[in-house]
């Protein structure tokens, strides 16, 4: 009886190898921590990248730069997107200008187009003297790293978060 049991008792008594063992148990929770760390890191880099970016782009209208070119939309989509970092794709972004009656008229929600499931817009109009302006930036960021979509997407399955960027002002008294 002795002699069936002594194998047994050697290879639970044996720690040759539990080193291996108790890394492949955490190892991968350790590696998708770090992958987690990175990737949440790069949006908020790229989200203050965007905030950055529309703020440039919106004093151009604001001090009537973009309304005194050729074309105000382009001026504005030039200035945007020399702003922006190579990680956001320009032609990947999404943006409008409205003007705005006054202060407590103005609606921040985003509505998303029940189709295709991204941000509507509501088209570009940089306004003249004093005008009341909201200029919105949307992109929409893919979350590459498995697991941590569902802790950041904004529409469920999805993993993209609409990274978004809000600037309202009154346009200066320009000539």
């Amino acid at each position: 009886m002795l002699t069936r049991t002594l194998p047994f008792y050697r290879f639970k008594q044996s720690e040759a190898g539990a080193t291996a063992v108790e890394f492949a148990l955490v190892g991968p929770i350790f590696l998708l921590l770090i992958f987690a760390i990175f990737e949440v890191s790069l949006m908020f880099f790229a989200s203050v990248n965007l905030d950055g970016a529309a703020i440039e782009a919106a004093r151009r209208i604001r001090t009537g730069q973009s309304q005194g070119t050729a074309d105000p939309l382009v001026d504005f989509k030039t200035s945007l997107c020399s702003q922006l970092d190579t990680m956001i794709n320009c032609n990947a972004l999404f943006y409008d200008a409205r003007i705005m009656n006054n202060y407590t008229s103005i609606s921040l929600a985003t509505e998303y187009d029940p189709v295709t499931g991204e941000p509507i817009t509501y088209g570009f109009s940089a306004g003249t003297r004093g005008d009341i302006v909201v200029v919105r930036l949307m992109y929409s960021w893919t979350i590459n790293t498995p697991m941590i979509g569902a802790f950041f997407e904004n529409t469920s399955g999805s993993n993209k978060r609409l990274l978004a960027s809000t600037v309202v002002f009154q346009n200066e008294p320009y000539e």
